[in-house]
């Protein structure tokens, strides 16, 4: 579960007031969602910066293609697209998150279950 906090001064702990207002310690009167922030974990932090590490590793790899399709280089050209498709296959599965790869699981063997 995530934690809200303020987008003013990142305090975690409000006071009820109504029914959709809250009180942050620093005085600010929050009702709507946007006045609040999610709280992300290191994990996530680390995942999407892998994400962004991937993708810029396959931006450049498909420079180098390009490259060595235009030098008639073949053997550069093997091992490139094979490199680019590890990435890409990394990319979609091994950094999914459990419960992405938990529905798309349930969604696959559905019609196994009955209910």
């Amino acid at each position: 579960m995530k934690k809200l906090i303020c987008r003013n001064c990142g305090n975690e702990e409000f006071k009820v007031l109504n029914v959709g207002e809250t009180l942050c310690r620093c005085g600010r009167r929050l009702t709507k969602l946007s006045d609040y922030q999610w709280e992300n974990s290191q994990k996530w932090k680390e995942d999407q910066r892998r994400r962004a590490e991937i993708i810029s590793k396959i931006s450049l790899l498909k420079r180098e293609i390009d490259k060595c399709l235009d030098e008639r280089d073949e053997e550069g050209f093997k091992k490139r697209t094979f490199e680019l498709k590890l990435c890409h296959h990394f990319l979609d599965n091994a950094l999914q998150d459990s419960q992405h790869r938990y529905k798309k699981h349930i969604k696959q063997n559905q019609n196994k279950f009955s209910f």
